[in-house]
């Protein structure tokens, strides 16, 4: 049977580990090792700019910026450490794009992944500082 978005939505995130925006910036204040990872595309960052040490990984390149047997010119350097404390986020509610890359992340073996609730819509109303 075919899903609609909103079914394939409540989906990802009921499977995903979420995290609230107040919660995810006190991590990334006391933590420099917690990495967020915004998965909107060029257009929606260049609108309200990129989270300071945020990763941008659009899409679905996420899973290859994660990949550990994939040419290195592909991976990134941040995403190779299975323990280590990834949020990810999108736009807005509901956070189809961060629940579903938390997803990949979790299927790929990193330990400790959450999306953050409400996407950047609420981390910037939370304070957010962008570059």
């Amino acid at each position: 049977m075919a899903k609609t978005f909103m079914e394939m939505a409540e989906e990802a995130m009921a499977k995903a580990h979420e995290i609230s925006a107040e919660a995810a910036l006190i991590e990334l204040d006391q933590e420099s090792s917690v990495l967020l990872v915004d998965v909107r595309d060029a257009e929606e960052v260049r609108i309200t700019g990129l989270g300071e040490g945020a990763l941008n990984a659009p899409g679905r390149s996420i899973a290859w910026k994660a990949d550990l047997e994939i040419d290195e010119e592909y991976r990134d350097p941040e995403l190779q450490d299975r323990t280590r404390r990834i949020l990810t986020t999108c736009g807005s509610s509901p956070c189809y794009r961060g629940a579903s890359a938390a997803n990949v992340l979790t299927e790929m073996g990193f330990q400790n992944v959450s999306y953050v609730q409400g996407g950047m819509k609420a981390l910037l109303a939370a304070g957010l500082r962008t570059s």
